[in-house]
């Protein structure tokens, strides 16, 4: 009984002891220290592409998008200034991990609200904005179709904010040509290799200039420049491999090659093959071809016997 008169008794100053604090270091609390983040949603994707018509005279184009996370209302209700440098290294990492030859794009000037220096753009953040653009102004009439053109983008300031780990983009600028669009793919596919790989028909497919009389296929659902398959009962597609088609003056398809190079560092490409219609319908914009994936070397592994038909632009 003594024991537990004891116990009683320390709980109580201890009780007190507790009441005796400052009500003032009670209600302190710990301070935030946590910080807006300033993103570019863009930098969810390798390469992001902005697809123009062909159209003579200067259009504006929204170029970059840049976001501020704000921890609070007070926070988003601050102006700030951030700067957005021109990072065109990111064209060379890309060209040397997939074999292209894209090239940083100048033909452009700038719109008024977000100058350029030479090195950075000055985005504004008025008091309640969370989404800001960078935009620049050019003539798609002037692109030369046969390349490939883009920029590369990179927060360098955050203006006093905390810079997100999404803070580099690169967004290619490209000029539709008349192949261009989405289009609905049919047709047939034997994998001498590994026949459990077959076709998956019907598809909905991009055609994606890549020159004046080139497109290579785009596969909406990984998203990126592939073909896409069935795998036993599995979405799939093969790595490394998109074919680029060829089409002449005349309508005819006359090259078929694999955007990742012939052939791509897992020993895929691309070719043609002449038993095939290979002819492009510009009536109905369709396009129907017959071509291979060849691997090792020049052993047809893939054969494929297609139609794209038009569905409506990208």
């Amino acid at each position: 009984m003594k024991s537990i008169n004891k116990i009683i008794l320390f709980l109580s100053i201890l009780a007190f002891a507790g009441s005796c604090i400052k009500e003032q270091d009670v209600n302190k609390g710990i301070e935030n220290k946590e910080k807006s983040l300033i993103k570019l949603p863009q930098a969810a994707e390798e390469i992001n592409t902005i697809a123009l018509d062909a159209n003579p005279g200067s259009v504006e184009v929204k170029v970059l998008e840049i976001r501020r996370d704000a921890v609070s209302n007070a926070d988003l209700n601050k102006a700030i200034t951030v700067k957005i440098a021109l990072n065109n290294a990111m064209i060379t990492a890309f060209n040397t991990a997939n074999g292209s030859a894209i090239k940083p794009f100048t033909g452009y000037t700038n719109a008024t609200e977000n100058p350029f220096d030479g090195t950075n753009w000055t985005v504004n953040f008025a008091a309640g904005e969370f989404v800001k653009f960078i935009k620049i102004k050019l003539d798609p009439s002037t692109i030369d179709l046969s390349s490939r053109y883009a920029l590369g983008f990179k927060v360098a300031d955050a203006g006093g904010e905390q810079i997100s780990t999404s803070n580099q983009a690169l967004v290619e600028i490209a000029i539709k040509n008349k192949f261009d669009g989405v289009y609905k793919l049919t047709g047939t596919l034997v994998d001498a290799a590994v026949p459990t790989i077959t076709a998956l028909s019907p598809v909905e497919i991009a055609l994606v200039t890549t020159g004046s009389n080139t497109v290579v296929m785009y596969d909406f659902y990984w998203p990126g420049y592939y073909h896409p398959i069935m795998s036993g009962t599995s979405r799939s597609v093969y790595g490394a491999y998109a074919p680029i088609f060829k089409i002449d003056a005349n309508n005819n398809v006359i090259e078929v090659v694999n955007i990742y190079g012939q052939p791509a560092s897992n020993g895929r490409s691309a070719k043609l093959d002449p038993t095939g219609v290979n002819k492009w319908y510009p009536a109905e914009k369709k396009l129907v071809v017959k071509y291979l994936m060849l691997q090792p070397g020049t052993t047809v592994r893939t054969t494929y016997d297609e139609v794209f038909t038009y569905v409506g632009p990208r």
